[in-house]
C-alpha cells in the first residue's frame, strides 16, 4: 500500500499550493493601484531592434502598443509583460525585451529588442521509434533494427514572416520522405494564412494489435507490411495573439500486408487491407500562457473536431478537448493542471482509429511501458513544481546571441489519474474500463531553443515504479 500513501501524499502537495496561489495576487495588485489606474501616458514612437531576417510589422502584430495612443500606466506595465510573453511564444527568438524609454512628462517611447535564433538548420538524423526511450531500452536492448536515420532540413523563418519549412528523408526501421509548409501570415492584415503538407512512407514491421496493453509486433524482412501516403492543405485565421484557428483537408490512402490483415482483420475493418479516406479537421486554440513549452502561470485550451472517412471500412467522428491551468506561486514555484478528453463515434472502431493513451503526448507518468487504446476516455496531469537553480553556460563564441546558453532546473512532484472505455479486446487487456492512476517526482531541464529535458521518477496503481527520461514539449 505504500503508493498509496505516495499519491495522498503528492496530492496534499498540490492542494497546499492551491490555496498559496493568494499570494500571488498580493504580489501584483501594486499594478492596479488607483494612481496607476488614473494617470494617462503618450506613446510616440514604437521601434525595434535585433530583427535581421524577421519583419518589422511581424514583432510590431505581437506587441500590444499602438502609436499615437494613451494607456495608464497599470496598463502599460501589464502590456509590456504581455508583449514579451507574445515574443517569446512565436518561437522566433531566443530572447526579447519589451521597454519603455525617453518618458518626458506624459509620453515615452516604446523599445523591443530582440534576438533572432538560427532559423536553417540540415541536422542528421538519429531517433529509436518506440513511444518513448524505456521501451527502447527495456524491451528491445537498444536494438539498431528500431532506429530511423537520415537528414532533415528545417527552416523556421524562411521569408521572415514566421513562415515554414521542412524536408525530411529517412531510412532504416522506416522508410519516409515528408515536406511541409506553412505560412501563417499571408495577407496583409497578418490574419490568414495557408500551408500544405505531403508524406509517403513504408514499413517492414507494423503494431497490429494491442494485448496486456502492450503494442503488438509483425516484421518481415523481405518486403513492406504498410505503406502511408498523404497530401493535405491548411487554412488558418488568427485575429489577435492569443486565439488560432484551423481548417485542414487531406485524402489518406493506407495499405497493408494480408499478413496483417490475417493477424487481426479488425485493422482496418471487415479483413480490407487498402483504404483511401478524407479527412477534414477544424482545430481552436487559445494560449494565455507565460511561455508555451514550459508555462508557469497563464491558461489555454484546444479544441478539436475531425470527420474521417464516409465509407462502413473509415467513419469517424472524433472530439478531442485539452485544457491547463496554471499559478505562479510564492519563491519560484508552480501549480499547474492538464486535462485531455477524447470521444470517437461510433463506438466500433477499427484498431486503425483506437489509438489513445501512452501515444504522443498523451500518457500518464509512471504508465510509460503500456498503452490504452479506446474510443472515449480522458486524464488529468497535476504537477506543483519550484525553479531550485539557474544557470548561464559561457560558450566562449564571439556571438552576442550564443555568448551564453541560460538553463533552469525545476524540482516536481505530480500525481495524474485517467480512464479509457473500449468495447474491443477487454479481456486481454487489464487497463481498459478502469480508473488508473500514477505518481511521482522529478527534475525538469530547459534551455535554449525550447529544450524541455524531464527525468521523472514515477509509480503507478499497479505498484510498479521507475526512472522515465522524456526529451518533449508536452506542457508540464
Amino acid at each position: 500500500m505504500n503508493y498509496l500513501w505516495k499519491i495522498a501524499f503528492t496530492i496534499l502537495c498540490i492542494l497546499f499550493g492551491l490555496f498559496s496561489s493568494a499570494q500571488d495576487e498580493k504580489d501584483e495588485l501594486f499594478q492596479h493601484a488607483p494612481i496607476l489606474q488614473k494617470d494617462r501616458v503618450f506613446i510616440r514612437n514604437i521601434s525595434v531592434t535585433g530583427n535581421k531576417l524577421t519583419k518589422k510589422y511581424i514583432v510590431f502584430r505581437e506587441l500590444q502598443f499602438i502609436e499615437g495612443r494613451s494607456y495608464t500606466i497599470s496598463d502599460i506595465l501589464n502590456r509590456l509583460q504581455t508583449s514579451q510573453q507574445n515574443l517569446m511564444n512565436t518561437a522566433l527568438f531566443i530572447d526579447a525585451k519589451v521597454n519603455f524609454t525617453n518618458w518626458v512628462n506624459d509620453s515615452l517611447d516604446i523599445q523591443t529588442d530582440v534576438k533572432e535564433r538560427w532559423y536553417f538548420i540540415v541536422l542528421p538524423y538519429f531517433k529509436p521509434i518506440d513511444r518513448n526511450w524505456n521501451i527502447w531500452i527495456k524491451d528491445y536492448a537498444l536494438s539498431m533494427d528500431r532506429v530511423n536515420y537520415g537528414v532533415k532540413f528545417l527552416g523556421k523563418n524562411v521569408t521572415g514572416r514566421n513562415d515554414l519549412l521542412n524536408i525530411w528523408v529517412l531510412n532504416g526501421y522506416t522508410k519516409k520522405m515528408a515536406f511541409n509548409y506553412y505560412n501563417p501570415f499571408a495577407d496583409n492584415k497578418l490574419r490568414h494564412g495557408f500551408g500544405f503538407d505531403f508524406l509517403y512512407a513504408q514499413n517492414k514491421e507494423v503494431n497490429f494489435d494491442t494485448k496486456s496493453n502492450a503494442q503488438q509486433f509483425h516484421k518481415n524482412e523481405s518486403k513492406y507490411m504498410k505503406s502511408q501516403l498523404y497530401g493535405g492543405l491548411t487554412y488558418s485565421y488568427r485575429r489577435g495573439s492569443v486565439e488560432r484557428h484551423y481548417v485542414r483537408v487531406g485524402l489518406h490512402k493506407e495499405s497493408i500486408d494480408d499478413t496483417i490483415a490475417v493477424l487481426n482483420p479488425n485493422y482496418f475493418s471487415s479483413g480490407a487491407t487498402k483504404i483511401v479516406f478524407p479527412e477534414v479537421r477544424y482545430t481552436y486554440q487559445n494560449y494565455q500562457l507565460n511561455y508555451i513549452p514550459y508555462p508557469t502561470k497563464g491558461k489555454y485550451i484546444e479544441l478539436e473536431f475531425t470527420k474521417r472517412g464516409f465509407s462502413k471500412n473509415m467513419n469517424l467522428w472524433q472530439l478531442y478537448l485539452k485544457a491547463g491551468k496554471y499559478f505562479k506561486l510564492p519563491k519560484n514555484m508552480y501549480l499547474g493542471s492538464v486535462a485531455e478528453m477524447h470521444v470517437r463515434v461510433p463506438f466500433d472502431q477499427p484498431f486503425f482509429n483506437q489509438s489513445m493513451l501512452g501515444y504522443n503526448d498523451s500518457y500518464l507518468r509512471g504508465l510509460e511501458y503500456y498503452v490504452v487504446d479506446g474510443v472515449a476516455g480522458g486524464f488529468i496531469r497535476n504537477t506543483i513544481g519550484k525553479q531550485v537553480y539557474k544557470y548561464e553556460f559561457n560558450t566562449g563564441l564571439s556571438s552576442k546571441k550564443y555568448a551564453s546558453i541560460p538553463f533552469r532546473f525545476y524540482l516536481k512532484a505530480y500525481a495524474d489519474a485517467g480512464i479509457v472505455y473500449n468495447k474491443q479486446n477487454i479481456a486481454t487487456n487489464f487497463l481498459n474500463n478502469k480508473m488508473m492512476y500514477t505518481g511521482g517526482i522529478g527534475l525538469d531541464v530547459i534551455s535554449i531553443y525550447d529544450i524541455v529535458i524531464r527525468f521523472e521518477y514515477s509509480f503507478n496503481h499497479i505498484r510498479e515504479s521507475g526512472l522515465f527520461v522524456h526529451k518533449t514539449d508536452v506542457k508540464n
